[in-house]
């Protein structure tokens, strides 16, 4: 039986390596990827004292980030300090982590699958056997499709204020106030409404397999100022729970920001650590 939980709360090569004695090793890295056609940039986080392959937890940026985003902001050096973990921050642009509709040359998802996994585990001794991916807003949509596409890659998705109405919501836009995201997602997804099914969160976890599905752990401020998230969370839960399908739920008050999610990587980053089965 999966374990479900429910929480509302209300209360490169070129290598820079940072100086944080004793501390985790943030290093900015790159690789060229066949899928983009050009070197993508990465930045990750090395722990010092690890005795064999470590697991890597994959951490996807926004709309408007990069691979940059999770340290400056997220305060991931406090929160990493002693965890016996890899975390790997790709550079995604504002590709929505899709490989795109009707451009061949930005094949996203092809190029974190294929093109930039694979060498992070080799270069920094991850376990392949334990890799889970996670993201803040465009990189939650991000980490819920990868993850559930290829769940023989990814034991664990982690999503903080995720897009879950992506691409279902794209033609609501104006209404919701969210035009400006017009070009980028139609430039991923197209559109023609009737082939973005394969890339609908909604509809990938109504066709997933439970005995295959990974861990999906979800989080949710209360003031996120885009107010219809909260509808599609509860909806996107539903589903998970009467399905069987492994999870957790937290709804706890925050906005849209790196004051939220900077607090809330923490606990995702144990779940992750726990679901695997890692020495913390």
């Amino acid at each position: 039986m999966h374990l479900v939980r429910i929480v509302i709360t209300l209360t490169l090569f070129i290598t820079i390596v940072y100086p944080l004695s004793a501390q985790p090793r943030f290093i900015d890295d790159s690789l060229f990827s066949p899928s983009l056609g050009r070197t993508m940039h990465f930045r990750v986080h090395v722990p010092t004292d690890r005795p064999g392959q470590s697991p890597v937890l994959l951490l996807l940026h926004g709309y408007g980030g990069d691979q940059r985003e999770w340290s400056d902001f997220g305060a991931l050096g406090r929160v990493l300090d002693t965890l016996p973990v890899i975390v790997a921050m790709p550079q995604a642009d504002t590709s929505w982590y899709v490989d795109a509709a009707s451009d061949p040359g930005a094949r996203y998802e092809t190029y974190i699958v294929q093109d930039f996994l694979p060498p992070v585990l080799s270069r920094y001794g991850g376990d392949s056997g334990s890799v889970g991916i996670a993201g803040i807003s465009m990189g939650g949509y991000g980490a819920l499709v990868l993850g559930l596409r290829h769940p023989e890659i990814f034991r664990f998705i982690g999503v903080l204020s995720g897009s879950l109405d992506i691409p279902l919501g794209i033609p609501d836009l104006e209404r919701n106030g969210r035009a400006g995201f017009r070009p980028s997602l139609e430039h991923a997804f197209g559109t023609d409404s009737t082939k973005w099914i394969p890339v609908s969160p909604l509809h990938l976890i109504r066709g997933m397999d439970p005995a295959l599905a990974p861990y999906l752990y979800l989080a949710n401020g209360i003031q996120d100022e885009f107010h219809d998230r909260m509808e599609y969370y509860r909806t996107f839960v539903h589903i998970l729970w009467m399905r069987n399908l492994p999870y957790e739920y937290h709804e706890s008050p925050g906005k849209h920001d790196w004051l939220y999610w900077g607090r809330e990587v923490e606990p995702l980053v144990h779940r992750f650590l726990a679901t695997t089965g890692s020495r913390e």
